[in-house]
């Protein structure tokens, strides 16, 4: 297992909470912040902290628009926020990936975009729009664009998991499932057709969900409307901690392998099929409570291209970048020999002091094969360059 060494630290102003870099142009990334104000007017507090445990007090936070060059890191812009940040993510669609969202802790999806025109070269972040779906006190702990609709699913420290149609005139939403304590993560269905949570209450959910989202408030209280999913399943039994990362890998009619990340330290792999238990088929002790997953890299299998029954089987490997909380940062490589699966630690980066939320990839190679990563931590406000 390598272990890296940053090229790059920055101390931050306010506690880094997620990053993710601009798809249209890699060499610029979002970083969100989250500060916590105390009564004393010190800042600081964790939003993986139970809600239970800070109700009474009022958080910030801001938008950091960084900008690599080579070995470098530059902050571009900052824009304060009157809300903390949880969670950011680009629209994913093609031509509307100046458009970014972010998760806030007053209950709001805030819409951004990335301007060039206004700035000439360089990007600006700017305002779109806020959407209130919920009561201020209540966060919205993450969020994902659904892949075909205009909405998004949100997941709230109330423990609720809903979907909200993105209307910047009539904006609505639906709850589409529960857990007993905070919900943490989410992640659709490539289809859009079902949505996976995961909550503070050991529990991964699976829910159907309709195709077309109502069109208003009035509609969902309607005594008319009748949402057409239903909850397929719910596990409490692969988890022994709160699930707070979830990774569809694969998925047909028949079933769907999932990965996953857990308050409990391990990363799991979960095939779930429609009838029948889910089983874990691969885990792994990274060390720390597993918070993001991204996939950096797919290899198929070897007849996918020429024979379409292999197209419908799951990957033979997958690349992950795993955030780690307190363990940092891991490379962990997905491997697939026939029926069986395992995980394989390929690198570690470990000078984050705090907890390690956000983390990202350029996307593709440098000229040495090597990807360039930011990686960042809580409350050392640290924010790392590093290449592997």
């Amino acid at each position: 297992m390598a272990s890296i060494e940053s090229l790059l630290t920055l101390t931050l102003d306010l506690p880094p909470s997620c990053i993710e870099f601009w798809p249209r142009d890699s060499q610029y990334a979002v970083v969100g912040t989250y500060n916590l104000e105390k009564e004393d007017g010190q800042g600081l507090s964790d939003p993986a902290q139970h809600e239970g445990q800070k109700k009474s007090q009022q958080r910030n936070g801001s938008l950091i628009l960084v900008r690599v060059k080579g070995d470098r890191v530059e902050i571009v812009q900052t824009l304060t926020t009157p809300s903390a940040i949880l969670d950011v993510h680009f629209l994913p669609q093609e031509g509307a990936d100046s458009i970014f969202g972010v998760a806030t802790s007053t209950g709001s999806i805030g819409i951004y975009q990335l301007d060039q025109e206004s700035a000439g070269d360089i990007p600006e972040i700017i305002l779109l729009q806020t959407i209130q779906y919920f009561p201020e006190n209540e966060l919205i702990t993450a969020f994902s664009w659904h892949p075909e609709q205009s909405a998004v699913g949100m997941t709230l420290s109330t423990g609720k998991v809903c979907l909200g149609k993105v209307d910047l005139e009539n904006p609505s939403h639906m709850d589409v499932g529960l857990h007993e304590l905070e919900a943490w993560t989410l992640a659709f269905l490539p289809d859009g057709t079902g949505i996976y949570s995961g909550g503070d209450d050991s529990a991964l959910k699976y829910m159907e969900l309709p195709r077309d989202h109502p069109d208003s408030k009035e509609e969902i209280a309607g005594a008319n409307y009748a949402p057409s999913w239903i909850m397929s399943w719910s596990d409490k039994k692969a988890h022994s901690a709160g699930v707070t990362a979830i990774l569809p890998l694969h998925s047909d009619s028949a079933s769907s392998w999932i990965v996953t990340g857990s308050y409990d330290d391990h990363i799991r792999l979960i095939h779930a099929p429609t009838v029948g238990r889910r089983q874990v088929h691969a885990e792994m002790d990274l060390g720390g409570g597993v918070w993001r997953l991204k996939v950096l890299d797919k290899k198929l299998p070897r007849q996918a291209a020429i024979n379409s029954s292999e197209a419908t089987q799951p990957p033979e490997e997958v690349l992950l970048l795993v955030s780690c909380m307190h363990a940092g940062v891991r490379i962990v490589k997905l491997v697939r020999d026939g029926d069986d699966w395992c995980f394989k630690v390929l690198a570690k980066f470990e000078e984050h002091k705090s907890m390690n939320y956000g983390s990202d990839s350029q996307v593709g190679l440098n000229a040495k094969g090597q990807r360039t990563f930011i990686s960042t931590s809580f409350y050392d406000r640290l924010l790392c360059l590093w290449r592997y």
